[in-house]
């Protein structure tokens, strides 16, 4: 049985050895986070939401609570979360003060009628999000994980729950020493993550190059065009690397709960669960 699944990165870079197994066991922690959701009759989308909740919240990957800071000492997130079903997503940039981006994303994708909002007033909206109940926090700028069940670089997962429904997530601190308002590829629909109905792909790596070539709409469009997940994960990297000469790294899902990655950096941590909470794969992606 190859649903529901999920698989999850903690990032692809120049991971040093001893902090392997650290992202290991948060990846691992994660994904077991997100399919108790779906165990427990969520969504594709809740599963999602739940997993990135908990990256965000571990303190070991660069999203969140974990977050490398800006030039000026300040953690500035950015995080998006899109439903393939009905193409809708929701992004934030440039946020301050707030541990759990991700939430607030799905929160813009559900409760407004926009997709996109940056800085403080993103923070507006956040504190609109609590007063309306739609989250709770355990403390101040810190979500609650409410749902059943439940560093190195961008963190993201693709889950597909047991109607073949994709969600995708993509959250992020940013590259190091940035300077204060830049933002990169991971709310950017199609850069970072992206999904639809057939597929859904969630990318880590250098923003800005990613930006350039939208690499997970991308390896989307080449299962589309009749690529199997493996395939597209690698024509999508290979493609990457010569537009750009830079690193990066893919996890990609389709409907059917086929699953593959990609990454052309040292490592990227990953885990996979699929069809039971008893059967988990992780592993230190390397190509």
């Amino acid at each position: 049985m190859k649903l529901p699944m999920i698989i999850v990165h903690g990032g692809a870079g120049k991971w040093k050895g001893k902090r392997i197994p650290v992202a290991l066991e948060q990846v691992e922690k994660a994904a077991t986070s997100g399919f108790q959701v779906l165990e427990n009759g969520g969504s594709a989308l809740d599963a999602a939401e739940a997993c990135t909740v908990y990256m965000e919240s571990c303190g070991k990957l660069n999203a969140g609570l974990g977050a490398r800071a800006n030039i000026d000492g300040v953690k500035e997130l950015d995080a998006m979360i899109v439903d393939g079903n009905t193409l809708n997503f929701g992004s934030v940039a440039a946020l301050t003060g707030i541990q759990n981006p991700v939430s607030l994303a799905r929160y813009i994708m559900e409760k407004t009628d926009f997709s996109f909002f940056a800085g403080d007033n993103a923070k507006r909206l956040y504190e609109k999000m609590i007063a309306e109940g739609y989250r709770t926090e355990s403390e101040p700028g810190v979500v609650a994980q409410s749902f059943d069940g439940g560093a190195k670089d961008t963190v993201g997962c693709v889950v597909v729950d047991s109607q073949g429904r994709i969600a995708a997530t993509s959250s992020t601190g940013g590259i190091a020493k940035k300077i204060p308002g830049r933002v990169g590829d991971s709310p950017i629909m199609g850069s970072g993550a992206y999904a639809n109905d057939v597929c859904g792909a969630t990318a880590t790596g250098w923003g800005e190059h990613i930006m350039r070539v939208t690499l997970s709409r991308m390896i989307v469009l080449y299962v589309e065009e009749g690529l199997e997940v493996g395939l597209a994960a690698k024509k999508g990297m290979k493609m990457f690397e010569a537009k750009t000469g830079s690193e990066a790294g893919v996890v990609v899902a389709d409907a059917k709960g086929n699953y593959s990655f990609s990454t052309n950096a040292k490592a990227m941590p990953t885990a996979i669960i699929q069809g039971s909470i008893n059967k988990m794969t992780s592993f230190t992606c390397q190509e």
